[in-house]
């Protein structure tokens, strides 16, 4: 059939062209495999920064920018902790800088990728400060000299199960991009940075709240015995004898108030105003006072706390006092909205009318609400 319908030229013309298309193809196919081949397999996978590895305890000064935000974490020289200058110096979480540091340290390069500056948008290596998406990291000596820098791009491919994942990256001062291998903290909220950890007394250490809130009558929570030391419960003192508790669970939750008390962010103490305030004292057995000041903000709890020890408490209490107070002080904590509650809550909410005894139950009226 193909000699009926293509004459001898016609088909020796059709076979040169179908050999040069096969070569064409194997040209392009030699030229990928050859450019391929010079950005990877003759690339030696190194260290980016090498001498990171020696400096890392000297780290003083960790920088994290992106266009959107800046998160700016220094280790105090005082007490060698690491605090978070956006959030006015509140501690910060100690492995996120560990993690940070000891990560750019093993950071490795495994692939040569583009050089001009025109396709570093294309993988999210234009600067922040180029109005760019990639995020600068560095990291700083206590004199302020640079022991690493880079610009962070987009990941290629999904971590690994231990977090190790390969992610593009240039140095801060170059234009050439790598492919790079390995696991550091990238992240870029302050919120995130901190330690959010503002107090955590034993269970049963408190033995009575007294708790004023400002347009409601003031009432005292006590510890309710000691055999059930690891889950201690509590109960309103001297109530009166017509009231009786809607829950027990929520009196306890007071007097558990001051166990694990996490926030979820923190602000400075002088940018927050409580206007109306529930005052709650908690006091050890042994000596220790805590005044948590706490209310409902919009849509936010916030609570300011204080510490001190009571006279004749032991020199170990007296310590411990003085050190939560200047770590408590400056700031004004937002709180999860159950453990907001626990602070914020009134007698009125606590506590209801004993029905009367001989009444009875009007079985008419639960049908009818029924």
């Amino acid at each position: 059939m193909r000699d009926v319908l293509l004459k001898p030229g016609q088909a020796r013309t059709l076979s040169m062209l179908g050999v040069v298309t096969v070569l064409l193809v194997a040209l392009a196919i030699f030229a990928v495999s050859m450019q391929r081949r010079a950005l990877t397999s003759d690339f030696e996978t190194r260290l980016m920064f090498p001498e990171l590895a020696e400096q890392v305890n000297d780290a003083a000064r960790i920088e994290i920018v992106s266009r959107l935000s800046t998160v700016t974490v220094v280790r105090d020289a005082d007490s060698d902790q690491w605090r978070l200058n956006e959030k006015e110096m509140h501690p910060a979480r100690p492995e996120l800088v560990k993690r940070t540091v000891v990560g750019l340290a093993d950071l490795e390069l495994v692939e040569q990728r583009t050089a001009l500056p025109d396709w570093h948008k294309h993988i999210n290596l234009t600067a922040p400060a180029d109005k760019g998406t990639g995020v600068r990291v560095s990291v700083y000596d206590a004199a302020g000299d640079e022991l690493a820098s880079l610009i962070v791009g987009k990941l290629e491919g999904s971590a690994d199960i231990d977090g190790t994942g390969t992610i593009y990256v240039r140095h801060t001062d170059e234009d050439q991009a790598y492919v790079a291998r390995g696991s550091f903290n990238l992240e870029q909220k302050p919120v995130a940075w901190l330690d959010t950890n503002i107090l955590d007394l034993a269970p049963g250490r408190v033995t009575r709240v007294n708790v004023s809130p400002v347009d409601s009558d003031a009432y005292a929570v006590v510890l309710a015995g000691e055999e059930n030391a690891d889950r201690p419960q509590y109960e309103i003192a001297d109530l009166a004898d017509t009231l009786q508790p809607v829950t027990d669970y929520a009196i306890t939750g007071i007097g558990n108030g001051l166990v694990g008390l996490v926030f979820t962010d923190v602000e400075p103490r002088a940018e927050i105003t409580l206007e109306a305030p529930v005052t709650s004292v908690y006091r050890t057995q042994d000596g220790l006072e805590v005044t948590v000041q706490a209310e409902k903000l919009g849509r936010s709890y916030y609570a300011m706390l204080d510490a001190r020890a009571a006279d004749g408490a032991a020199e170990t209490v007296v310590q411990e006092a003085a050190a939560l107070s200047a770590r408590l002080s400056p700031y004004a904590f937002a709180l999860s909205t159950p453990r907001g509650a626990d602070l914020t809550r009134t007698l009125e909410a606590l506590v209801e009318d004993k029905p009367a005894e001989g009444a009875e139950i009007d079985l008419d009226a639960i049908e009818g609400a029924n």
